[in-house]
């Protein structure tokens, strides 16, 4: 995988993550600082995140990408509301055998995301442009992403066709958990969330689909 200029270098960013219990090899290490520095590039000029710094996308945004790594289930994943490809990007680059489908709907961050995918080669990614609820995919996703795109019961509105029963739905979110409680339709579940690694400034939320 190429690896990019960055005032993060793959060095850094290995020794960091592993410093919060993340462990990365070097070529993982390498995608991961040219991902930062083209998002750091392109959100210059299109605006795709609030995160302004490579250490503050290290600090919150890969951390919680890779606190999502061990509950993911299955081979098919969606990243729902991708943006900037968080968590998606840094998921599937260290997660070869999985099959990620990056789903956005704004023009801009679809362009950055193709871009991305192009650039790091990573032949285990699409990019599906458009809003979740419209798109259609031939099979349902073993594990759907979604990190706080909507408030919790609007974002089960608009994932659920995603899902089949066995379906994990990971959010990332600040709601409160009864507001998930709230929300929750008869066919979810709301599993334990992990209690250890790196303090988040999200909850991690985990639904599982049932049959009803």
């Amino acid at each position: 995988m190429p690896t990019a200029d960055s005032s993060l270098s793959s060095a850094e960013l290995r020794r960091r993550l592993g410093a919060v219990g993340f462990s990365v090899g070097d070529e993982e290490a390498a995608a991961l600082a040219a991902f930062v520095a083209l998002l750091l590039r392109w959100n210059e000029v299109y605006n795709l995140t609030g995160v302004r710094g490579a250490d503050e996308i290290l600090d919150r945004h890969l951390v919680e990408s890779f606190a999502l790594r061990s509950l993911l289930r299955g081979t098919r994943v969606a990243d729902v509301g991708s943006g900037g490809g968080l968590p998606g990007v840094p998921l599937a680059i260290v997660e070869p055998e999985r099959r990620f489908t990056l789903i956005e709907s704004r023009a801009k961050r679809v362009r950055f995301l193709r871009h991305v995918v192009g650039e790091l080669k990573l032949e285990n990614t699409q990019v599906a442009h458009g809003r979740a609820e419209a798109l259609t995919f031939a099979q349902p996703f073993d594990t759907v992403l979604a990190r706080a795109v909507a408030p919790p019961a609007e974002l089960l509105s608009i994932c659920r066709h995603l899902t089949a029963p066995g379906s994990l739905l990971l959010l990332l979110t600040a709601a409160h958990l009864q507001d998930v409680f709230r929300g929750l339709e008869p066919d979810f579940v709301m599993r334990p969330s992990p209690n250890e690694g790196p303090k988040l400034r999200s909850s991690i939320v985990l639904l599982e689909r049932i049959d009803a």
